[in-house]
């Protein structure tokens, strides 16, 4: 089977998340306020008049046998002050895509806020009974993943079964609430677009070293859209410093990189950079390592295409990552809470 783990979709219109929401909310966004901030931040997220992008098509790629269907328009309110609204506004969004966009062959995410883990946890489990979600969206936010601050958020991914997935929203760097970028601001989009790869990085070595991976067993990470070349020497990093300094964290009672082997995945887009210079070769030699990389078109941000990604790899690298999305299925196990 292929597996398509980062496909887009969007709402054309905002006024079609009014009925999964209080009228007094639908008012509220409803006001110019509101309105203006959002076709601010559309210029760099890339959504539309009011919401930029259009309709997007909610049918699967005729390749793919199972989509994961992120709204990246839910993504965005890691940049939101007031993070009440963004509740709101999140549990709406899954409400829309739900009755939208869930078939027998894709799923949407369950957009959680980083801002209220607890509400996430609930919206989580409530959701999960519901049906149609095959993953959790949190969007990266001013605390690392590491920290306890997530910990209800990742006992009701574990009780659900569902993989977590952290796709940038396109607002860090940017905004205060979502999280800053290396070294100080950055003024380009393309600068910032850039160093997407190192919030992915900082957030995995902040789930190594604090004790995760040990506290939440069940738990699967999937950083998607930011690449995927920079993990062999993240993990060569994060095992040097362990054997190093593997005092000063006897929570972490194995070599970092074992457990992201285990825990952690990565989608291809963009592929091509893997290529370049013979990167998937030199190192993906592995099977643990290529592994942990899975098919996500971006679709349709100038995304990849399986036919494309066997031509980038070769047919039998290209088939076997097209099929290791399988390990990031929803586990099956009973949904409490």
């Amino acid at each position: 089977m292929i597996f398509d783990w980062d496909r887009h979709a969007a709402v054309s219109d905002y006024t079609e998340l009014f009925t999964y929401m209080e009228a007094s909310w639908a008012r509220h966004f409803d006001r110019s306020e509101f309105l203006g901030s959002i076709v601010e931040s559309s210029n760099h997220i890339r959504v539309s008049d009011q919401w930029g992008l259009g309709p997007v098509s909610a049918e699967p790629s005729t390749e793919a046998d199972v989509s994961l269907i992120v709204p990246h328009q839910g993504l965005a309110i890691n940049a939101w002050a007031d993070q009440v609204a963004a509740t709101v506004f999140a549990s709406a969004v899954n409400g829309y895509a739900r009755d939208h966009w869930a078939t027998d062959r894709q799923s949407p995410v369950i957009v959680a806020s980083p801002h209220d883990p607890a509400w996430s946890a609930g919206e989580i489990r409530r959701r999960a009974r519901e049906g149609g979600f095959a993953a959790i969206a949190l969007p990266f936010g001013p605390v690392l993943f590491g920290s306890t601050h997530y910990d209800p958020v990742y006992e009701a991914a574990s009780e659900t079964g569902l993989p977590i997935v952290a796709h940038y929203s396109g607002v860090e760097g940017r905004y205060s609430g979502a999280p800053p970028l290396s070294g100080g601001v950055h003024y380009s989009a393309l600068s910032r677009k850039v160093l997407m790869p190192q919030v992915a990085e900082s957030n995995i070595s902040s789930l190594a070293f604090e004790g995760t991976f040990e506290r939440f067993p069940p738990v699967r990470f999937l950083f998607s859209g930011v690449g995927f070349t920079w993990l062999p020497g993240l993990l060569w990093r994060l095992d040097r410093e362990w054997r190093t300094f593997r005092h000063d964290v006897p929570w972490v009672k194995r070599t970092p990189s074992s457990y992201v082997l285990e825990r952690v995945w990565a989608t291809t887009w963009p592929v091509h950079e893997a290529t370049l210079s013979g990167d998937w070769q030199r190192l993906f030699g592995e099977e643990s390592y290529r592994s942990r990389v899975v098919f996500g078109s971006h679709d349709p941000f100038d995304g990849d295409s399986p036919a494309h990604l066997r031509e980038q790899l070769g047919t039998e690298d290209g088939s076997l990552v097209l099929g290791n999305g399988t390990a990031l299925l929803p586990l099956d196990q009973a949904v409490q809470g």
